[in-house]
């Protein structure tokens, strides 16, 4: 699966990765179930990934909040703590470009990719999030026979400031720079830990 993530080649990246090794194959398996649960309910990463960290929607076509797993062409709604978008309603949005499963003896992963998009609620093409659409938000968890894994792998995150007011653009660079500096390894580190953690 990794060999799907985008290559780097602008801007900005970061790495997340937290590990968890099981007892046994049999327990890392009953375990990845609890982890694909939390992976596929977007609606609840904030939770699973600590306070103060940013909220996530899961929307249909309409913006409309949607109870189910993520698919190709769905949009996420992300509001960002302290520095919310100047768009109305205050939300980044992205959508889910890629959703994939692979399933091999001993060896299971999923992956999500997102990208910045325009907001669905709105007949505007403009890209609705602080980075442009060159950016992409990586997810992948994996159990590899008693080893389970969250990684997240952010690519070429560049400020987005195309069409942009001045006081987006301004917006914009802080949360961009904010993320790529401290906030976006904060929020995936707190994810990905989050979503392996074996709370027995």
């Amino acid at each position: 699966m990794k060999n799907h993530i985008p290559p780097q080649r602008e801007g900005a990246e970061s790495i997340a990765v937290s590990n968890l090794e099981l007892e046994n194959d049999n327990e890392a398996k009953i375990h990845f179930e609890l982890v694909k649960k939390r992976f596929n309910d977007i609606n609840s990463w904030e939770l699973v990934a600590g306070k103060e960290k940013a909220e996530f929607s899961l929307r249909d076509q309409n913006g409309e909040l949607i109870l189910r797993k993520p698919e190709v062409g769905d949009f996420v709604s992300i509001k960002v703590p302290f520095l919310p978008n100047c768009d109305e309603g205050g939300l980044d949005w992205v959508r889910v470009e890629v959703c994939e499963t692979e399933l091999k003896e001993n060896f299971e992963s999923v992956y999500i990719r997102l990208r910045p998009t325009s907001n669905p609620t709105t007949a505007d093409d403009k890209i609705t999030h602080f980075l442009d659409s060159s950016s992409t938000s990586n997810f992948l968890i994996t159990r590899d026979k008693n080893i389970i894994s969250a990684e997240v792998y952010a690519r070429n995150e560049v400020p987005n400031s195309k069409d942009r007011t001045i006081i987006e653009k301004v917006r914009n660079k802080a949360v961009a720079l904010g993320g790529m500096l401290i906030g976006s390894k904060l929020q995936w580190e707190g994810l990905t830990s989050g979503l392996i953690k074996d709370e027995k």
